[in-house]
């Protein structure tokens, strides 16, 4: 995930495939910086997990670039691969919205994807997510509006939860309005949240 600054990179690492392991102290580095590409390695251990139900997660790293990745090409050091790439630019400023409190995601470091989740107001929550377009499949689209200076596609249903799809380059990206429990969301009400939210 690259920061809206451009130089700040959060790195998703993790055992792999490999089961009841996790990483012990991952440092991120940059191994190669040159006109056309960026190289970053993560150097860790790999322990036995203390809980091997929970092991596995991706464990994110921050790396500082001297200047902006720009349109430079990010590849793994450990492949010599471009993993998936995805840009804070291209999703609503939630840290500086008071009413949206980040929790803990945990998914596994083999997936390709990226997660966050939020708290926000009267016990709703807002999932962010992010994944290369070629594996998404859409549910129904049930409408369609615009979100920040992007176009998005509306899926969900009345009582449960509303999710708006956007794709920018090769990266589809979405948010997940859900109501508190007990409560719902009608879909004028979603289209209002979405559009409340700041987008720089």
């Amino acid at each position: 995930m690259v920061a809206r600054n451009g130089t700040d990179i959060t790195v998703y690492s993790g055992p792999g495939d490999v089961p009841c392991k996790e990483l012990w102290q991952p440092q991120a580095t940059i191994t190669e910086q040159k006109d056309a590409q960026v190289i970053i390695s993560v150097n860790a251990r790999i322990i036995g997990a203390v809980d091997c139900a929970a092991s596995g997660g991706a464990v994110p790293v921050v790396v500082s670039l001297p200047k902006p990745l720009g349109g430079r090409v990010l590849r793994d050091a450990a492949t010599g691969l471009t993993p998936p790439i995805y840009f804070e630019r291209d999703l609503p400023d939630l840290r500086s919205d008071k009413r949206w409190r980040p929790f803990s995601s945990h998914w596994m470091s083999t997936d390709e994807g990226w997660h966050q989740g939020y708290n926000g107001p009267g016990g709703s929550a807002l999932l962010v997510s992010a994944q290369r377009t070629a594996g998404v499949n859409l549910p129904d689209r049930v409408g369609t509006f615009s979100i920040g200076s992007r176009h998005g596609t509306v899926t969900g249903d009345p009582g449960r939860s509303w999710t708006v799809w956007w794709e920018v380059g090769k990266v589809t990206y979405s948010l997940r309005l859900e109501p508190a429990e007990g409560g719902t969301f009608t879909l004028k009400q979603f289209k209002q949240e979405i559009a409340s939210l700041r987008w720089s």
